[in-house]
């Protein structure tokens, strides 16, 4: 199974699922303004929690199992089947939970708030878990772009003016809903029946119940911020606050994809013990996500100055500041997700892997208490960034035996060196053209050539690297395809 195939089946798929609702984002901003940008992102923060319920940790815990059981198609199949019946059972629980929830405390935006139903009715069917478990990405990404396409199209198409927003939710909670569920199309090929019995679901509901804590900290400083400024601030600045997070987010999908992708091959290289290769995969994705990590963290601080005004409109000029104060979060989270997502969540190390989490929780609700009733979304956004810090360097000093730090940290000081002097670069950019859409595309070539470049440099005299090395193969490639063709 190809990492590298995997791995760009993977970042479609996650660049799909947040691009798209970027592509919306200048003409959503507009239409709807950030306060009903902040009405939808405040009740799906809601919905999000009961959805959270409903997965109980099975999005990780089912991966892992699947890995580890693949090579035996009744096992397997035993624990697909057993796992999500389980979260069937727990979804349709918190389904109901969310519908109380709505009916008793929601008032003002009742309407929306159920609409949030139908995403949230998308736990019952995600299955995701199973094929990453697998690493069988492909099956799953075109009838999901398709779907979120077709949306995105439905958006422009029906969503015209700020009474809009009920129409607006119906379409992403839809597009959320059939994305999930399509993947059932090809569930059956792929497993054997085996005899039901209660057993094969409760023996899976305690190891869940160790996954779901670390999920429970994730999402209390992924979505509580949004939840906390909903109920401390205005919920226009839950909207700026979204959609800092939005392009914050797309863009750390492309080294996050690589956590998804190594999870599986991760879990089933310790289950074989074969423990020196699963400590060369580390160090080589840790490499590999710095390498892309740290001209994405300096690329949206320098960006971001020129890119809001145009992209989101003047209601959303708060959104700059925010940008800059959470773009190292990239960074940050790129090491806490080869730390944790590669090693200590297949290793089995889930009391550390939660402890670090959880350190980050209780940073991060402790710092919106404090600042967000005052500064709103700049308050969310310095939490962020100190349980992101907090979180990196719980999992570091964990992981401190099993990565050689002398050998990444001369190559991560070059990416540094290299990323200072693009975010320079893009800056000058940005001083002299201005606010524009040219300004930006310019900005963000001129910084990607300005990187690389560098990096290609260093590495022709420190006589290789992930970047040469991978120009090198292409090249030989190319060089034996015309030797064969003649």
């Amino acid at each position: 199974m190809n990492v590298k195939k995997n791995y760009l089946y993977t970042l479609v798929y996650q660049l799909t699922v947040m691009l798209v609702p970027l592509i919306t984002v200048p003409y959503v901003s507009r239409v709807l303004l950030s306060e009903g940008v902040g009405i939808f992102a405040y009740t799906s923060s809601v919905a999000q929690y009961f959805s959270l319920i409903g997965m109980l940790g099975i999005g990780v815990y089912g991966n892992k199992m699947i890995a580890m059981s693949r090579d035996d198609k009744k096992t397997m199949s035993e624990n697909f089947i057993g796992i999500y019946l389980l979260q069937f059972i727990l979804s349709s629980v918190s389904v109901f939970g969310y519908l109380i929830l709505v009916f008793l405390f929601i008032h003002t935006d009742r309407q929306i708030a159920l609409i949030q139903t139908v995403a949230l009715l998308g736990t019952l069917a995600d299955c995701y878990w199973f094929f990453s478990g697998l690493e069988q990405f492909g099956k799953i990404v075109l009838r999901n772009i398709l779907i979120k396409v077709t949306g995105l199209i439905a958006i422009f198409i029906f969503v015209r003016h700020a009474g809009d927003l009920a129409l607006y939710t119906w379409i992403i909670c839809l597009t959320t809903f059939l994305g999930q569920s399509v993947m059932w199309l090809y569930i059956r090929r792929l497993i054997v029946f085996v005899p039901l019995s209660w057993r094969m679901v409760t023996k899976h509901f305690r190891p869940t119940l160790v996954y779901f804590l670390p999920e429970v900290a994730m999402q209390i400083y992924f979505v509580l911020d949004k939840t906390m400024i909903g109920i401390l601030s205005a919920k226009s600045e839950v909207g700026i606050y979204d959609y800092a997070d939005k392009i914050q987010k797309m863009a750390l999908s492309i080294v996050t994809s690589l956590g998804t992708v190594m999870l599986p091959r991760m879990a089933h290289t310790f289950a074989t013990g074969q423990f020196d290769r699963a400590r060369a995969y580390l160090a080589k994705s840790l490499d590999f996500s710095t390498l892309l990590a740290i001209p994405i963290m300096f690329g949206l601080a320098g960006i971001a100055q020129e890119f809001v005004p145009w992209y989101m409109g003047n209601s959303f000029i708060k959104c700059v500041n925010v940008l800059v104060l959470i773009s190292p979060t990239v960074f940050l989270m790129a090491w806490s997700g080869v730390f944790g997502t590669q090693y200590l969540v297949p290793l089995g190390k889930m009391k550390e892997y939660t402890l670090s989490l959880y350190t980050g929780a209780i940073i991060n609700f402790t710092i919106n208490l404090l600042l967000i009733r005052s500064l709103g979304s700049i308050g969310a956004s310095i939490g962020t960034l100190a349980a992101e810090l907090s979180v990196t360097l719980v999992q570091l000093y964990f992981v401190r035996a099993a990565v050689p730090f002398r050998k990444i940290l001369p190559r991560m000081a070059l990416y540094l060196c290299a990323g200072t002097t693009m975010y320079l670069l893009v800056r000058s950019v940005g001083m002299h053209l201005g606010v524009s859409v040219m300004t930006s595309f310019i900005q963000a070539g001129a910084g990607a050539l300005c990187y690389f470049v560098i990096i290609i440099i260093f590495e022709y005299f420190m006589k290789g690297g992930i970047v040469l090395n991978e120009i090198k193969r292409k090249f030989m490639r190319m060089n034996e395809g015309l030797s064969d063709s003649r």
